[in-house]
């Protein structure tokens, strides 16, 4: 074991120093720090307690700084090599740290009840309201720097190594407490300061230990809203939301490194393990986009949460994937992974649209209630939410009004740019996507997050074509209900159909088309509109921003709103950022439900310039067979496929009719989602309620027309599917009839 200790420790202290910046400040920093080993509060925010900042606590910058120092002291880092064994700089790095320790908190209770109990607000000693600061932030700070500061030889007092220990370990016990915080990323995170610290002092029970616990973390978790990751590729955080963008990502980071160390030894990651994180990053890469105009990839928001809180000048979650690629590839190579090659490859090729790595296709992630749809030069993703998830969170004040963002919401990403800093001005009522009882529900932090209500959401996915369906109950007042179809289909055609609508208040009730950063003139009708928009109250087309929508109302059309021009909000006003405010010129479209219990379809676009939408609109060849409270389906003539959700408990059934062909009936037993392609006869199938386990679908033929390939006159067929159970429940299922 001794020697896999120290295989260890010769890759675990080059991947540290890998991420140190900033040796530049270096001089700055040594001349302003003061002799007690505290940096001036002009500098550093020491705020501490019931009084600090819970969220990116600014005191822990005392530590960003000691740790680059370290870095630069050890040696490696890039233009450091005048710091390497500097006698001036180890003094101001002992100084710097036996400051933190001689004001590190002693009362037990402030590691993760502070403001409450035995450690009350004015408990002396550094320490933060927010566990994170204490379990996390600050021990793996510690960890990193002490190990940094102990290899080869160390150059540490006895009491800064027991300050060390203490740190690190008492971070590393909150394993046996009990605490709910302990679950998905933080368990990868608490870990890597064990592995620290064992390697520090060649504890091998401690590193062995740690190494258990990481493995067994790193496990496909198919419970029910659990934290982690999830058989379908998604990766859940705070019991019930989608988080592959930042918990998912600090995990996937842990991980790469973790394993990245231990190649070779007897602590290399079990089979289970490697499937695993195979199954992350290959999901990863459905849900990561491109900014073209700064080619820089980017998380979808809705795997970000409360994150859109902040700018991407803030260089959180927003800003980057900030997953190291390299990393994958190393990783990929040492364990022969075509999943992890490929994401290295496909992630680093340039693209000229928003479709990073070039995907193609539709994929459900049915254990998130989240889709993906991904075509030449577009990227659309779709957030729902059930009683197996959330609708989202405010936690440290981050996303007070983010209440709406999973009622259905749709991005459409082209350039990557079209929602990049725009959350602390746009119209919070408005999400992209949702069907909305606007201001019908307070905005607040105190209910931003909420269980669903309704069991029945989820989608069907062939792969390439994919159906989405949501019944909507607000969680908070109860207001409002609804149900809602997406219809994602090939050559790049979407289609939204809303039914079974009843609203309790007085509020208006919209289905928003997008809200999104204004580029060019917006088109109604087939002619050019205002710049600052209008209200149109015959409305039959809509085109903006390579994006086109057609109604399918008739000649009389919708009412249809459409508002373009500069908004301005405060970046505090929504978190915890202190960039300036910002203004951004944003375009937002709306169809008012008139009455509010009207049901609405339309036809999306995506990717289209204004004459391609035009002609496509024109031949799409989508109809639609039904599109009340029982059934919503379409049938695209083009390919040969029909489209269905059956919304009741006992199914249902519904006709439509090919082109000059026979009537053909599609029936189920259950609640379900059925994609028939006549084309091969395959029927795709899904459960969004996850309660089913089969499902009868039958198809017969009428006795007029021209039946379709293989079918004679009044022919009947069935098909039982065996539906998925346990942690594939949700996940569609394909049957040939």
């Amino acid at each position: 074991m001794e020697s896999d200790l120290e295989t260890l420790r010769s890759r675990r202290i080059p991947l540290i120093i890998q991420g140190i910046t900033g040796v530049s400040n270096i001089p700055f920093w040594m001349s302003s720090l003061g002799s007690d080993g505290k940096w001036p509060d002009s500098q550093v925010d020491y705020s501490t307690g019931c009084d600090a900042q819970r969220a990116n606590w600014p005191a822990a910058t005392h530590w960003y700084h000691i740790s680059t120092m370290a870095a630069a002291f050890h040696g490696g880092v890039p233009n450091g090599d005048q710091w390497v064994n500097n006698t001036e700089l180890k003094s101001s790095i002992s100084s710097a740290m036996d400051y933190w320790f001689q004001n590190d908190f002693t009362e037990y209770d402030c590691l993760y009840n502070g403001g409450k109990k035995n450690c009350p607000c004015g408990t002396p000693g550094l320490w933060n309201t927010n566990w994170f600061s204490n379990v996390i932030l600050i021990p793996n700070l510690v960890a990193e720097t002490c190990l940094l500061l102990s290899s080869p030889l160390s150059v540490l007092t006895p009491t800064q190594q027991s300050n060390c220990t203490h740190i690190t370990t008492r971070a590393y016990g909150t394993f046996t407490s009990g605490q709910g915080f302990v679950s998905g990323a933080n368990i990868l995170d608490i870990a890597k300061i064990g592995v620290d610290e064992g390697l520090r002092t060649g504890n091998a029970t401690l590193v062995q230990n740690a190494f258990a616990k990481i493995h067994a973390e790193v496990q496909v978790h198919d419970e029910v809203s659990s934290d982690g990751i999830r058989r379908d590729g998604s990766f859940g955080q705070h019991i019930g939301l989608l988080y592959n963008g930042n918990y998912g990502k600090d995990y996937t980071n842990d991980d790469l490194g973790i394993e990245l160390e231990a190649a070779g030894t007897q602590l290399a990651a079990t089979n289970a393990s490697r499937e695993a994180l195979e199954t992350l990053i290959d999901g990863d890469r459905w849900m990561i986009y491109r900014n073209i105009l700064t080619g820089v990839l980017h998380w979808d928001f809705s795997t970000l949460p409360r994150f859109i809180s902040f700018p991407v000048a803030d260089g959180q979650a927003t800003a980057s994937i900030n997953l190291n690629l390299t990393e994958i590839l190393e990783l990929g190579e040492t364990w022969n992974s075509s999943v992890l090659r490929d994401a290295y490859y496909s992630l680093s090729e340039n693209t000229t649209d928003a479709n990073a790595g070039k995907l193609y296709g539709n994929r459900m992630f049915y254990n998130n209630d989240y889709m993906v749809h991904r075509g030449p030069g577009y990227v659309t993703t779709l957030k729902m939410f059930s009683d197996r998830t959330k609708t989202t969170e405010c936690t440290n004040s981050q996303n007070p009004f983010g209440f709406h963002l999973s009622d259905g919401t749709l991005y459409t990403y082209l350039r990557g740019d079209e929602y990049e800093d725009i959350a602390a001005a746009w119209d919070w009522n408005l999400i992209p996507g949702t069907t909305v009882d606007y201001g019908g529900t307070e905005l607040d932090c105190d209910d931003a997050g909420y269980t669903g209500v309704e069991d029945f959401v989820g989608g069907a996915s062939t792969g390439t074509v994919g159906v989405a369906a949501m019944r909507y109950t607000n969680p908070d007042t109860g207001d409002l209900t609804w149900q809602k179809a997406w219809f994602f289909l090939e050559d790049d055609v979407q289609h939204v159909m809303v039914n079974s609508i009843q609203s309790a208040s007085d509020a208006p009730v919209y289905s928003v088309l997008d809200q999104r950063k204004h580029v060019g003139q917006v088109w109604v009708n087939g002619l050019p509109i205002p710049e600052d928009g209008g209200n149109f109250t015959q409305a039959r087309s809509i085109w903006h921003g390579n994006v086109g929508y057609t109604f399918d109302e008739g000649s009389k059309g919708v009412h249809l709103s459409v508002q373009s021009g500069n908004k301005t909000g405060d970046w505090s006003a929504i978190g915890t950022s202190k960039q300036p405010p910002e203004t951004v010129d944003l375009f937002a479209a709306w169809v008012e439900h008139a009455p509010e219990d009207a049901s609405l379809s339309y036809t999306v676009y995506p990717g289209a310039s204004l004459g391609p939408f035009q002609y496509k609109s024109l031949v799409s060849g989508l109809q639609t067979i039904q599109n009340d409270g029982d059934v919503s389906a379409v049938y695209d003539t083009t390919h040969q496929t029909a489209l269905f959700v059956f919304w009741s408990p006992s199914g249902g059934s519904a006709e439509f009719t090919p082109f000059l062909g026979t009537p053909m009936t599609v029936a189920a037993d259950g609640n379900s989602i059925v994609v028939y392609d006549l084309r091969t006869g395959n029927i795709t199938a899904s459960d969004p309620s996850q309660s089913l386990s089969n499902l009868h679908v039958s198809v017969s033929a009428g006795r007029a027309g021209v039946p379709p390939s293989g079918w004679r006159w009044g022919e009947g067929r069935e098909v039982t599917f065996e539906l998925p159970l346990g942690g594939r429940a949700g996940s569609s299922t394909t049957r040939t009839i």
